[in-house]
Order: structure tokens, then sequence, then C-alpha cells
């Protein structure tokens, strides 16, 4: 008898959870448009890194982050709130799905075009 009700309890307790709203959004991270607009050009960037064959990871890693930050100050942002606002995104699936959705979106159209510049 007592199994049953853990189970009820827990079955009641995930429908809860499962039927909540999305979480709120805390000050600071930045908008989801901004972010697919940033991670649009930050996946343009490596796909332009790999493409050079480079002597050295530590090589391709230097250029990738002093472009990275290039990317960072187009968007009047910097790598403190873009890791704040990756991190809240990536712990919750259903932002970073959406996110995801669009940055393939604008890559699939990009290609399209033939716009591959990021910067």
């Amino acid at each position: 008898m007592k199994m049953k009700n853990i189970l009820f309890f827990l079955a009641v307790g995930w429908a809860v959870a499962a039927c909540q709203n999305e979480p709120e959004i805390p000050q600071g991270t930045i908008p989801e448009e901004k972010m697919v607009q940033i991670q649009t050009d930050i996946h343009l960037l490596e796909a332009r890194i790999s493409k050079y064959a480079m002597m050295s990871m530590d090589s391709a890693t230097l250029v990738t982050e002093h472009l990275k930050q290039q990317i960072f100050k187009k968007y009047k942002t910097d790598s403190a709130a873009y890791n704040r606002s990756y991190q809240f995104y990536s712990t919750n699936p259903v932002f970073m799905e959406r996110i995801y959705e669009k940055v393939t979106k604008t890559l699939e159209t990009r290609q399209k075009k033939k716009d591959y510049q990021g910067l």
C-alpha cells in the first residue's frame, strides 16, 4: 500500500513539473534572438578555423578565442555574459532547442545565399 502511495505522489510530482511554464530568464542573460546571432557567427567561425589546417591545436584555440572576442564586441557583450547565458540556456532544453532551431534555419538561409561571413 505504501509503495502505491509513493508511486502515486512521484507520478503527480512528475506531471506537475512537466506542466510548469518555462523558467524565468535571469537578469543579465543575453536575449534569445541575440544569442541566435552570436551562436550563428561562432559556428561559422569554428567552421572557418577547422577549414584551415593549423599547425597546432594551441594556434587554432588562440585564433578562435581572438575572433570570438570580435564577435562579442560586434554584439556589444563579453565572454562572461555569453558564458552565463550559455550556461542558463544549455541547462534549459526548451530554450536551447528553440535557439538551435533558429541557428540552423539561419545557417541554411545563408548557405543558400552563399553568405558565410560572420564577422
